[in-house]
Order: C-alpha cells, then sequence, then structure tokens
C-alpha cells in the first residue's frame, strides 16, 4: 500500500508539473503607440508630454517619454512656437497662457510619427453659494468599549447644497470634487441623493443606485437636467464622529468647468478605475492613456481644456 502510495503522487506531480509551460509574450507585442497628452487652463501655460504605450510586462516609469520629438503650439488656427523641451519635468513647455474661448492646437513631429490633438477652453462657472445640513445618529457599526461594556458611536451624514448657475448659450462640462483640509479626498462621498449623478450611472452601468454611488474623488456631470438655470448640487458625506482635540473638519469644494474632450476622457476613466485619478485635474500623470475616449489623430491619449472655482467650509461649526 505504501508503494501504491508513492506511485500515486508520483503521477500526480508529473501531471502537474505537465500544467506549466513557459509562453513568449513578446510574440503578443504590439507595436508602441504615440501618446500626446496635454491639460489646457487659464491658470498656467501650456505644457505638452509626448510619449509612446508600454507593453504591460515592460517596466513603465522613465523611458517611454519621447524628448526629441519637434513640439507646434497652435492658437485659434494660427502657429504660435515651437515648445521647448524640458529635462526635468519631462514636458514640453510654451510661453502661452491660454484664455477662454481659445482655440488650442498641439502637433508633435517625432521618429515613430506625426501625432495631433486640439481643444477648446471652456468660460468658468463659479460656485455662488455652499450651505449644509447635518444629522448625527447612533451607529451600530461604530463600536465603544465602555467600563460599563460595550456601547455604539456616533457617525453623521453632512450634506452639501452647492449652488450655482449654467450657463444657457451652450451644452456645459463638469467634475465636482469635495476635499480635506490637507487636499485629500474627503470622506466617503455618497453622489446618489442628485439627480445629475443618477441620470448619469443608470445607462453606463445599471447599478442599483438604492446602494448608494459612492467616489471619493469627484464625479462628472453635465447641465442636460438643468440647462441654463440657477441649479444646487446635493452630495452627502458620510463618516464617523469621532471627538477630540479642535474637531476641525475644513472642506474644500472644487467646482471644475471641462471641455467636451475632457469630460468624455475623464467620464471613460472614472466609470473603469476612479483610483487611476486623484487630486487636481490640472496635475500631471492622472492616468493612463484611457481605452474610453481620445481625441488624438495619430495615436492616443488627450488634450482637455479645465477652469476652477473654489468654495471653503469647515463642517466643525455644523456638527455642533
Amino acid at each position: 500500500m505504501k508503494t501504491c502510495k508513492h506511485l500515486t503522487a508520483l503521477i500526480i506531480g508529473l501531471l502537474l508539473t505537465s500544467c506549466y509551460k513557459d509562453i513568449n509574450m513578446d510574440k503578443y507585442r504590439p507595436e508602441p503607440t504615440l501618446v500626446l497628452n496635454s491639460i489646457l487652463s487659464p491658470d498656467t501655460t501650456v505644457m505638452v508630454q509626448v510619449s509612446q504605450t508600454v507593453f504591460f510586462t515592460d517596466y513603465r516609469q522613465g523611458y517611454s517619454n519621447i524628448a526629441d520629438a519637434e513640439v507646434y503650439l497652435y492658437v485659434n488656427g494660427t502657429k504660435m512656437e515651437k515648445m521647448k523641451y524640458d529635462t526635468t519635468s519631462q514636458k514640453y513647455l510654451s510661453a502661452y497662457r491660454p484664455s477662454p474661448g481659445d482655440g488650442i492646437a498641439i502637433e508633435a513631429d517625432s521618429p515613430m510619427g506625426t501625432i495631433y490633438g486640439c481643444d477648446s477652453i471652456p468660460e468658468v462657472i463659479p460656485i455662488e453659494e455652499v450651505t449644509l445640513t447635518v444629522r448625527t445618529f447612533d451607529d451600530p457599526d461604530q463600536i465603544i468599549w465602555t467600563p460599563d461594556g460595550p456601547a455604539y458611536g456616533k457617525s453623521y451624514e453632512a450634506t452639501y447644497h452647492i449652488t450655482f448657475t449654467d450657463n444657457p448659450d451652450r451644452q456645459n462640462f463638469y467634475f465636482i470634487r469635495i476635499e480635506s483640509g490637507n487636499g485629500l479626498a474627503a470622506e466617503t462621498i455618497d453622489y446618489s441623493y442628485d439627480d445629475v449623478f443618477l441620470a448619469q450611472q443608470s445607462p453606463v452601468d445599471g447599478i442599483d443606485t438604492d446602494t448608494g454611488i459612492y467616489g471619493n474623488e469627484g464625479r462628472t456631470f453635465t447641465d442636460e437636467l438643468f440647462n441654463g438655470t440657477r441649479y444646487t448640487l446635493k452630495i452627502v458625506e458620510k463618516a464617523p464622529l469621532f471627538t477630540g482635540g479642535d474637531d476641525s473638519r475644513p472642506r474644500k469644494i472644487i467646482l471644475y468647468s471641462l471641455s467636451e474632450s475632457y469630460y468624455q476622457y475623464l467620464t471613460g476613466i472614472f466609470n473603469a478605475d476612479e483610483e487611476s485619478v486623484s487630486g487636481n485635474l490640472m496635475d500631471w500623470g492622472l492616468s493612463e492613456p484611457s481605452p474610453h475616449y481620445t481625441n488624438i489623430t495619430g495615436g492616443t491619449g488627450i488634450v482637455g481644456s479645465v477652469q476652477s472655482r473654489s468654495v471653503y467650509t469647515d463642517l466643525k461649526d455644523a456638527l455642533k
């Protein structure tokens, strides 16, 4: 019997060994594609990053950048300048700061080919008012151990009422974000309390919105439901109500006005992987090129435009 067991184990080991085989992934490697990324804003001069796609098995940092391209900036159809490559930032820089309404085009000629993208700078829509309503409640998920035994801790729901007036002369595209005082995303944010997010989410993936639409990094939306009117967004923040210290909970509410191209790009990314986007939408390195949308000819990437306005508040007084 012992010999039979040994023989069985040997046969199983041979079978398992035969299941493994080295696969040469290089035969699946596609030709690299040019990537052009530029986020345009009146708050900064035009900057452009030119790179190439990287195969998923390769190390991504650094070497995919293209430093020997000739990059040209066009404003409202006129060639403005040849942009200079900056080795520190690994971007092509210009001296031009775009204005609202400008049509910006970028063309890059490289040994891999020519790539082109363009966009128009949107008008900014400011936040007019932010008010807060808050409720606190005993939360069975927050257990506190006391000398007298376990007790429920408290949590809060803070509803932000964010008011702005939409421009009736055109279709507008937006992004809303609520940050904590250190610039990071705030606590758990639920967008399911406002119809603009419910209307957007349902046809995208058919989720059950009764469970909430969560996303701490922000959310895109359009003016389809309130075109040309004064509108108040309702967004809810949920978190445990820890006390101690000065109990300060500073918040920064940012309303971004987007071009349609940048709206399409960001919406595709957020529906696929929200964590790939964080922080200021005018920062670089937001994401790998999105498979959902690109406005680039001759490659992939995005030339997008954005403006923003912010309002600061603090939950401290409202929670009291």
